[in-house]
């Protein structure tokens, strides 16, 4: 469900209990006091069907979805390094064939920073950290994707506010038309995330 359609449809299904309610008023249907409290009940009812769907929906993609560690291991293929932890790793996936997309943010170990940053044919894109910033915030994900931060902003939100992000391309990696890398600068020996966004299978 796009979720520029949810609020009109949360609307729609409940102008259609009130309706339905109408309808029964109309008909002499309500003539007991627990008729009439279920009538007005209806609309809010029915508003909640759009909600219940797009919980279900959440639940069966985090079910039965492909795990973070199997889109780093379609990002970047087998892993000679394991990952010892995969609550290190945030990442989601839309699309298929042509228009597949991967966006990942991890906290790399020193052995995995490594493993990105010597990826063949590495380089420095002029994709603008906006750019790369907007792959993310076109699909909701603002909550845990990268945003673009300058020094001296104290209130930044640790995990997602990336200090002075470098962009690099690794372009046709891993069959992939499209690879970006987002690498925060380090403040006071701290190791910032890295964000990756694939495009293109």
């Amino acid at each position: 469900m796009w979720v520029i359609w949810f609020g009109p449809m949360v609307v729609v299904c409940f102008l259609a209990g009130m309706t339905i309610a109408a309808v029964l008023l109309r008909l002499g249907k309500l003539r007991s006091p627990r008729s009439a409290l279920a009538a007005v009940a209806l609309p809010f009812g029915f508003a909640m069907l759009p909600m219940l769907a797009l919980a279900l929906l959440s639940l069966a993609a985090s079910m039965f979805g492909p795990t973070n560690i199997a889109l780093h291991g379609e990002l970047f293929g087998p892993d000679p390094t394991p990952i010892s932890s995969p609550g290190r790793m945030l990442a989601d996936a839309f699309g298929a064939g042509p228009t597949r997309e991967i966006l990942l943010r991890i906290d790399p170990t020193p052995a995995e920073r490594e493993r990105l940053m010597t990826l063949p044919g590495l380089t420095r894109t002029a994709m603008t950290p906006e750019d790369f910033a907007l792959r993310g915030a076109r699909h909701g994900l603002g909550n845990w994707w990268m945003r673009p931060a300058l020094p001296g902003i104290v209130s930044r939100k640790p995990g997602t506010d990336c200090l002075s992000p470098a962009i690099y391309q690794a372009d046709g990696f891993n069959g992939w038309r499209e690879l970006r890398l987002a690498l925060c600068t380090p403040e006071s020996g701290d190791a910032p995330p890295m964000f990756v966004a694939a495009y293109g299978r």
